[in-house]
């Protein structure tokens, strides 16, 4: 019964330490972006000496609550993002933007919008 005890206890600190450990690095608050510039784009070559388009976006990003965080959006495409194209990003404090998604004006919330009107409102 003490053996069955202690397996049970090292089970569940290691299921617990594994979910922590997993959410340290994958895990992230979600924001949502609106695209207003063609990023900047850079050429680099990769392993095999072809050569890549980088395209750097600096964006404010805002919670659902409201909340604003400025994030750094590195994608490596063809083209860059769609103009007024809505993201919905997931952020982790340690490594920034780890995954996006496009999504439509009516998927974001309401403070989110109104913080992103704002902002647009601001550069124009």
């Amino acid at each position: 019964m003490k053996k069955l005890i202690t397996l049970l206890v090292i089970l569940v600190v290691f299921i617990s330490g594994s979910f922590a450990a997993y959410h340290y690095f994958y895990g992230g608050t979600i924001y949502y972006t609106k695209i207003i510039t063609l990023g900047d784009k850079t050429t680099e070559k990769n392993y095999d000496t072809r050569d890549v388009k980088r395209y750097t976006y600096v964006q404010s990003a805002y919670t659902k609550k409201g909340k604003y965080k400025r994030v750094i959006l590195k994608e490596t495409r063809i083209k860059p993002l769609k103009l007024n194209a809505y993201l919905k990003l997931k952020v982790n404090p340690r490594k920034g933007v780890i995954s996006w998604i496009e999504i439509s004006k009516s998927e974001v919330p309401k403070k989110a919008i109104n913080q992103l009107d704002k902002e647009k409102s601001r550069i124009k």
